[in-house]
């Protein structure tokens, strides 16, 4: 994996997470929904989805950088799609929600698309 594709998947990643712990919040959700109160199911699917996400940013870091490296860049990707989704959320919550999933899917699966031709069927 090269640097640009280990950084596109690395921010998409990021991004996806936080926008997912960021809508796991009663106010950022009542932003995105308008009703006062997550379900709590929901918010423990959020909560889960964004920690499997950012603990994601670590394998194509580590995969185009180092280990030493990648770590120092997923926690540098870790900050941008902190940024991205909070200020996403100022300016249009339902736009970053769509944007946070579609972030998630493509990062999701430009680290399990390569993976795909090494697996016996």
């Amino acid at each position: 994996m090269n640097l640009l594709q280990a950084s596109l998947l690395a921010w998409l990643l990021s991004l996806g997470g936080m926008v997912a712990l960021a809508f796991a919040m009663d106010r950022h959700y009542t932003q995105w929904t308008g009703r006062d109160e997550i379900p709590p199911a929901l918010r423990g699917l959020l909560r889960g989805v964004g920690v499997l996400l950012l603990a994601g940013v670590w394998v194509p870091s580590v995969a185009g950088w180092s280990a030493t490296v990648g770590t120092v860049a997923a926690i540098g990707f870790w900050s941008l799609g902190a940024l991205l989704a909070a200020g996403g959320m100022s300016w249009s919550p339902r736009w970053t929600a769509r944007a946070g999933a579609v972030a998630a899917l493509l990062g999701v699966s430009g680290c399990v698309l390569p993976l795909l031709p090494a697996m016996r069927w």
